[in-house]
């Protein structure tokens, strides 16, 4: 079922006011985002980068409304997952694995064939 909110914004200086709509359904949790610039610690913004290379978030800007979603602590945990699978993942490497993305539907296959 989708619903719109309609939030009346003034603005006291100048007497105007700024009308925003928000649409909330059962995909998304709203339509519309408002820019806000904040000051944060340096280690969130290189926790942030982490998430993004990791695939954990598609932007920053993504990255800091999961902290924000989720809390520090589970995000964290969350980063701490993928950066030991990682470096599981160079020590394979390095000891003559090979490794490959993809290509597990056609192993599948093979071993179903045999």
């Amino acid at each position: 079922m989708d619903s719109t909110v309609f939030l009346n914004l003034g603005d006291a200086k100048r007497g105007r006011s700024n009308k925003f709509i928000f649409r909330y359904d059962r995909y998304t949790r709203y339509t519309m985002s408002i820019s806000v610039s904040i000051k944060v610690r340096r280690e969130l913004v290189e926790l942030a980068d982490k998430m993004v290379r990791y695939g954990i978030a598609r932007s920053r800007s993504h990255a800091f409304n999961i902290m924000i979603e989720k809390g520090l602590s589970e995000v964290l945990k969350e980063v701490e997952n993928w950066e030991d699978i990682y470096k599981r993942a160079e020590e394979m490497e390095k000891q003559g694995f090979k490794l490959r993305h993809g290509g597990l539907s056609k192993l599948l296959e093979e071993e179903r064939n045999r």
